[in-house]
């Protein structure tokens, strides 16, 4: 029975329909302020186990959720509000995220059957998305399966994957849960979790699972386990038998070709010591296996597998479309010379059409940005997007694919078209040398192709379509040359590590929402010198989970010890090649 009806009012939301309910929480849909839709969770407090609040005071859900939402990922359910509410003599405790507008996984495989293998490749790769997202901010989600995932429903169309449950998002766990477990799906389980050991390793195995899950329309070692799911030693039993045997990795109606099966093995390795380390590695063997395998494909003339008998076509990946607000620079700490260069040389003219008319100032039609791995440059990319306020776009190069593949060059003509329409508009490429990479990056000149030919019809003067193109690389010589001349880029920005005051501005920034004891912060900004960001922020979150395991403040201690027996990812003679000049 839910406790509140349609046209009730919450807060300042009103009741729009009742969802479910499930062990600790009622789920809804409520009509916000803004007359936009979101979910809402109704907690009554007073039936919340004290393991389950967050110092006693408030659901660890909710405070977790607020925690999450210091940055944003479009594969994560975005946090909105929270909130208190009396009805009677009880007091509820509420929850408000965004509202998705698509069909739950477990819905779409349950009505249309398994995915091909790229599909669930693609979806896998938007989930471990926002694991890494997840797990950047210490937390871990316990509770990867299809009903948790919604294939959202965007304006151009298509679908993308979004976890939308944060129900059992918990710090690291040794020993209770900070959440109820008998709702969780017994085969995405990790083994270690019967045991009360929740890790970033026991998500991987439940990703996995979900992988698989994708791949073979069932649950890996799935068994009919004959009513023992609310017996808990019996379920423990049961699955442990049933992981005995020999996972299945062919059927007469599903092959998968052996690199996959090597991915899933090592996704769902029984021992966590056995599995990939983060969920960023387990994204880098799917990309790393995939896209030689698409490529063969194509050399060979070969169709990829479809589900059924009729090959389906490339779509590439989502594209999704902002609007530019938020932010902008205020996002990018330290970096003061690059970003008055921008707003000199770019976003002036951009933002004063009437000035850059008067002083006839040249049209601006793409801005390369480079640099090492980890310096910020996708940070700065969207910060860019966000602070020039057009309708912006942001591409992964490893998701599109390259132009040599069949379909990409039509998707990203597909992209163009639409950022033309809803111009003026900015198309951001990160890692552009995965796009339209460079046939002869050893320095011999080359041909120009019909493909590169065509992405320079697309980009050459793409200013007069009302279209700015803004992209990233790790390498600028990777990129094919054809593209990298004024008309296409005609701005080129070096993106440098973070100095000093930079990275202590990161530290300060990542520890700001954190329990800690007083800390220096010029101490650790001297210690990570040839730190990047990304080198920053997994030092903080090691001392976070170390911190949270001891039920500790972080200290100044416990970040000196991280970081002394850390290593930069890129050191001063790694650099060298990414100097200006």
């Amino acid at each position: 029975m839910q406790t509140f009806k349609k046209g009730e009012k919450v807060g300042k939301y009103v009741v729009h329909s009742f969802i479910k309910k499930g062990i600790v929480a009622e789920s809804y849909t409520v009509l916000g302020p803004d007359d936009m839709m979101y979910f809402m969770k109704m907690y009554d407090f007073r039936s919340i186990p004290r393991e389950q609040l967050f110092e006693g005071k408030e659901v660890y859900e909710i405070h977790l959720c607020k925690e999450l939402n210091a940055g944003e990922n479009q594969n994560v359910i975005r946090y909105v509000d929270n909130g208190e509410v009396k009805k009677g003599n009880v007091t509820y405790h509420y929850l408000v995220t965004e509202y998705y507008r698509g069909v739950l996984l477990s819905e779409a495989i349950a009505t249309d059957g398994r995915f091909d293998l790229e599909d669930a490749v693609q979806i896998t790769l938007c989930v471990l998305s926002g694991l890494s997202y997840i797990h950047s901010c210490a937390l871990i989600h316990n509770d990867i399966r299809p009903s948790n995932i919604i294939l959202q429903e965007l304006d151009d169309g298509m679908l993308m994957p979004t976890i939308i449950d944060l129900g059992h998002i918990s710090y690291m766990v040794k020993g209770r849960p900070t959440f109820v477990v008998d709702d969780l799906k017994p085969f995405f389980r990790a083994p270690e979790t019967f045991r009360s050991v929740y890790t970033v390793k026991s998500d991987i195995f439940s990703t996995g699972a979900l992988l698989y899950y994708l791949i073979f329309g069932m649950s890996p070692w799935e068994v009919d386990l004959g009513g023992k799911e609310h017996d808990k030693l019996a379920l423990k039993l049961a699955i442990r038998k049933a992981r005995s045997h020999k996972l299945v990795l062919e059927t007469d109606e599903v092959k998968i070709p052996d690199y996959m099966k090597a991915i899933l093995l090592k996704a769902l390795a029984l021992k966590p010591d056995d599995r990939f380390a983060s969920a960023a590695e387990f994204a880098e063997a799917l990309l790393q296996q995939l896209m030689p395998h698409l490529a063969e494909n194509q050399e060979n003339n070969e169709q990829p597998v479809a589900n059924g008998n009729e090959s389906q076509e490339n779509n590439g990946p989502v594209i999704t479309f902002k609007k530019g607000s938020g932010s902008g620079f205020d996002n990018v700490t330290g970096r003061d010379e690059l970003k008055e260069q921008l707003r000199k040389e770019v976003l002036f003219a951009l933002q004063n059409p009437e000035k850059a008319k008067q002083y006839r100032l040249p049209a601006i039609n793409g801005v390369l940005l480079y640099g090492p791995p980890g310096c910020g440059k996708s940070l700065v990319l969207e910060s860019f997007a966000e602070e020039l306020g057009f309708n912006y776009s942001i591409i992964k190069g490893v998701e599109m694919g390259h132009i040599y593949q069949e379909g990409v060059l039509d998707n990203l003509q597909r992209v163009f078209d639409a950022a033309e329409i809803k111009a003026p508009f900015v198309l951001c490429f990160d890692e552009l040398e995965f796009i339209a990479p460079n046939p002869n990056a050893d320095g011999e000149e080359s041909n120009i192709t019909p493909q590169i030919s065509a992405l320079f019809g697309m980009m050459n003067e793409c200013s007069k379509k009302g279209i700015l193109v803004v992209a990233t690389t790790n390498r600028p010589d990777l990129i094919d040359q054809a593209i990298m001349r004024v008309g296409c880029f005609d701005r080129v920005f070096f993106v440098p590590q973070p100095d000093f005051e930079a990275r202590k501005d990161i530290f300060m920034d990542h520890l700001k929402d954190r329990p800690c004891e007083e800390l220096d912060f010029d101490e650790l900004a001297k210690m990570s010198d040839d730190f990047n960001a990304g080198d920053i922020t997994e030092a903080v979150n090691e001392a976070a989970m170390t911190a949270a395991y001891n039920d500790v403040p972080i200290s100044q201690k416990i970040l000196v010890d991280v970081l002394k027996y850390k290593n930069p990812t890129y050191s001063t003679k790694t650099r060298i090649g990414f100097n200006k000049g």
